[in-house]
């Protein structure tokens, strides 16, 4: 990996600290070069440090000259970002003066300088999937900025950062590049006796548990408010323990010191079984693999049985002291991502919902009168600003039922032919944008590019109503065939199903090429390649048809 670090002051590059980022071939450009092209060379990632006290005036508070400045910048990041797509861009920020100047001046600039750099910053992320901003303040503050800024360094060396401030910055530089490119965990699995309370439910009950108290009470309790922060990046939490499910119910329900409560948990798995089974049945039941999946539980007998039977599981050692936990679990890289969507805040509901659906649905003896019962009423939606970042999202994280499992980013959804998102409401709710597919309008058929489905949706046979919207575009646009592509991979079984469900009519990869004949497409022979079947009478959508 290929990084180069740009910055608006020097940084010590002969520093022995930079080789903490390890793996990494480190370029430096010269001094204040914030943008020009770099020895023709491409970089996996750019690190921008922008120093406030470098770029204005610290002795004016013309707010003109900040605003021009600022605009000037963030214009130049957009025209870098746009010109090297491949390259992600980290954009640090510090406003700090430590210098000789009026606390009422130093605070002004500080507030109104990263302000107005951070609200433009923001705007442009929204439609730049390659760019994210760290306030690098934040981690200088914790270890105080007097400790990381360094009067002497900026003199005689033009750094203005100590040792230890420099140190502080190539970790958030390691620890933001981790963030990125590891792959996302989806599901918190957490134990409960001497997790998220002290002693042992069944035994002292629910007065008795240490839970709120001073010293270890508190430590549980704030052990819950870092789950509870984990919770609302969309993550899913669910309880797996050995114990009475309605007990366990009752201290979410009951006890004044809880701080996670039933609403917060999208799966109770609390009973008498092999915890190894009931990750089994979860995975089913949440389409996921368990390699989605983080198991946090005190026993070190469980967690040898859990990582020696699912492959894939991220077991995580919680530390020998419960102080440690809530530190321990927000550092936990796996968890985080750049931008949160309304459908990440919204992801315990909607596991709850599913879990609601699947009971009722065993109910009915006939499936079909069952979907109908639940007013299904799905609805195309156009791509635009303001859920491209859904459609983004969707394209990275969905593998389950994802035709392709093609991770495409903002400007390659913005260069398909057609490319619409499907919002789904029922009994149950308003769902959200939980499907996709994008076309390419050829001379001779319909490519379909994209076709993919949140799994938390499946079992309302809303891909078979896709499927019959491109059949229409298809009429309409008087194409002769749709052409599907199907990757396949190890978590994609899910779409080989549906393939050999609707009849899809497999093409030889020679058929292929001659069809792609003015070499429009970019053909694979890993691919398969699937054309509608037009004689096969889909029978399901009456269940949306006749909504």
């Amino acid at each position: 990996m290929n990084l180069l670090i740009r910055s608006t002051s020097f940084l010590l590059n002969d520093n022995l600290a930079w080789g903490k980022i390890s793996n990494n071939k480190i370029s430096f450009s010269e001094y204040n070069d914030l943008f020009s092209n770099f020895k023709n060379k491409r970089f996996d990632y750019e690190i921008l440090l922008i120093f406030s006290k470098d770029l204005v005036d610290q002795f004016s508070l013309n707010q003109n000259l900040q605003k021009k400045k600022i605009n000037k910048l963030i214009d130049a990041i957009k025209s870098k970002s746009k010109l090297n797509k491949n390259t992600k861009y980290l954009i640090f920020f510090s406003s700090y003066y430590f210098n000789n100047i009026s606390e009422n001046l130093k605070s002004n600039l500080n507030s109104d300088y990263k302000r107005n750099f951070s609200d433009k910053i923001y705007k442009v992320i929204k439609n730049n999937n390659n760019i994210f901003y760290i306030d690098i303040d934040k981690f200088f503050s914790e270890k105080g900025f007097e400790n990381c800024f360094d009067t002497r360094n900026l003199y005689h060396l033009r750094c203005p950062l100590s040792l230890s401030g420099l140190e502080i910055f190539i970790n958030t530089i390691k620890k933001t590049i981790q963030n990125i490119s590891l792959p996302r965990k989806k599901v918190l699995l957490l134990d409960c006796d001497n997790t998220l309370w002290g002693d042992v439910l069944g035994e002292v009950g629910i007065n008795n548990i240490i839970l709120g108290q001073d010293g270890l009470g508190q430590a549980f309790k704030d052990f819950q408010k870092a789950i509870l922060k984990i919770k609302n990046l969309g993550i899913i939490l669910v309880l797996l323990s050995k114990n009475n499910e309605n007990d366990v119910k009752e201290v979410l329900k009951k006890h004044k010191d809880m701080i996670l409560k039933i609403k917060d948990i999208a799966k109770f798995k609390v009973n008498w079984k092999s915890k190894s089974l009931n990750i089994s049945e979860l995975s089913k039941e949440l389409y996921l693999n368990p390699d989605s999946f983080v198991f946090w539980d005190d026993n070190p007998i469980e967690r040898e049985i859990v990582k020696k039977n699912h492959k894939g599981i991220d077991v995580i050692t919680p530390d020998k002291n419960v102080e440690n936990w809530p530190k321990q679990i927000l550092e936990y890289n796996h968890f985080y991502k750049n931008k949160i969507t309304k459908e990440d805040k919204d992801k315990t509901k909607q596991y709850q919902k599913r879990a609601i659906f699947l009971e009722e649905k065993d109910n009915f003896l006939n499936e079909r009168d069952y979907l109908k019962n639940i007013n299904l009423k799905p609805k195309i939606i156009k791509l635009d600003s303001s859920n491209i970042s859904r459609a983004e999202q969707m394209c990275q994280k969905v593998n389950q039922f994802n035709f392709t499992t093609r991770r495409y980013d903002l400007y390659q959804l913005k260069n398909l032919d057609y490319c619409r998102l499907i919002d789904l409401k029922d009994t149950y709710g308003d769902h959200g944008r939980v499907g996709m597919f994008g076309l390419k309008i050829l001379k001779d058929f319909i490519f379909v590019d994209l076709f993919l489905l949140s799994c938390r949706i499946l079992g309302r046979y809303l891909e078979n109503w896709m499927y019959s919207e491109i059949k229409k575009i298809q009429k309409k646009l008087k194409k002769k065939r749709v052409i599907f592509e199907y990757i396949p991979t190890k978590k994609n079984i899910v779409t080989n199903e549906f393939i050999k469900k609707i009849k899809l009519k497999k093409i030889i990869f020679k058929e292929m090429s001659k069809l792609n004949h003015d070499k429009v497409l970019k053909l694979n022979k890993s691919s398969c390649y699937y054309e509608i079947n037009n004689s096969y009478d889909n029978k399901i959508i009456e269940i949306y048809e006749n909504r």
